[in-house]
């Protein structure tokens, strides 16, 4: 039987995801929204899924230049966008930033 990855499978979802986030960013997304496909893409790339990690970043890089996200949410996806790009650069109070934000929309990071 041959036995495959849950990483190269949750990469897929995970991209799949969020080019269907990209495609909504005009149309309104809320922030349950961005959590809901962030906070995977991270935990993801903390679990080493490059791939996933660089079909979120463009994800949420468009999302954030719609100018759809506000407030804690947008401070949440800066940090969540810096972790993609270099999580080497990113310190450890930006670290509870992004597990506190994923927590408190429902996301329970497992390997950040």
């Amino acid at each position: 039987m041959l036995r495959t990855r849950p990483a190269p499978r949750l990469a897929a979802v995970l991209a799949a995801g969020t080019l269907a986030l990209t495609g909504c960013a005009e149309a309104g997304v809320s922030a349950a929204d961005l959590y809901k496909v962030g906070c995977p893409a991270l935990d993801a790339v903390a679990a080493g899924g490059s791939v996933a990690g660089k079909v979120a970043l463009a994800g949420l890089e468009k999302l954030r230049d719609s100018g759809q996200v506000t407030g804690d949410s947008k401070q949440w996806l800066e940090v969540a966008i810096s972790y993609l790009n270099d999580p080497a650069q990113v310190p450890a109070e930006s670290r509870t930033l992004i597990r506190n934000g994923c927590k408190a929309n429902g996301y329970e990071l497992t390997n950040f």
